[in-house]
């Protein structure tokens, strides 16, 4: 089972440093995308709301579909956000616990310079606005390459940190890097989570709710064509 749910990263433009671009959405880019979305009145939603409306009613709806942010870059506050703002959506971002405020390495490749992520202030500013946030863990470590114990911790204590930050419920976690295995998925649900997200790893044919595939929007998409397509894809039109 795949849902309706948009995956990005980061919203700029990539820097010299840059090894993998995919990732990268010009912000101009981005508000082509969500002026589509507006024009062909398909209704933004967050992740948890989607969730929800598939626990209730065993299905997603129809023309509707959720914008999800990995990692918690800074630009997601700078550039994403006053877009969503003008259009009137909202969205979801997975936070990396360890990284709030900070400039790091944690997460970007191998080889590519330190990157901003947004702050606390950040954070609830948008959560007023009505951004709902989700955990990316506390580390951005591998869940299929850690402990069972390590993995129980990296599920349940990144769940709190958002929660006392945003004073609102999490509801999903996005696996680091789409990687997850049977712990993982018992550890989410153990911890409170109402379903987990993966990249390509998860079974699009499984009604599963802690293995769920998004569609991943990358620099390449750009083109509407493609884009539009994408979309089409995930039945949201």
């Amino acid at each position: 089972m795949k849902p309706p749910v948009l995956l990005y990263h980061k919203i700029d433009l990539p820097t010299p440093d840059i090894k993998v671009r995919g990732a990268f959405t010009a912000p101009r880019i981005f508000e082509k995308q969500v002026a589509y979305l507006v024009k062909k009145q398909i209704k933004v939603v967050t992740v948890g709301e989607l969730v929800e409306h598939y626990n209730s009613f065993g299905e997603f709806p129809a023309r509707t579909l959720a914008i999800s942010f990995d990692d918690g870059w800074k630009d997601n506050f700078t550039h994403a956000f006053p877009i969503l703002k003008k259009y009137g959506l909202r969205a979801t971002i997975y936070l990396v616990a360890d990284c709030l405020g900070r400039t790091t390495d944690q997460v970007v490749p191998t080889g590519e310079e330190p990157r901003e992520h947004i702050s606390a202030d950040d954070v609830r500013e948008m959560a007023g606005y009505g951004v709902e946030f989700g955990s990316h863990t506390l580390s951005h470590r591998w869940l299929n390459e850690i402990s069972p114990d390590e993995v129980d911790r990296e599920m349940i204590e990144s769940r709190s940190f958002v929660e006392n930050l945003t004073q609102t419920d999490c509801k999903t976690i996005a696996y680091p890097a789409g990687f997850f295995n049977d712990h993982a998925k018992s550890s989410a649900k153990a911890a409170g989570y109402l379903a987990a997200f993966s990249t390509i790893y998860g079974d699009d044919s499984a009604s599963d709710l802690f293995e769920l595939n998004r569609t991943e929007i990358l620099r390449r998409d750009k083109f509407m064509f493609r884009y539009s397509r994408k979309i089409s894809l995930i039945d949201a039109v």
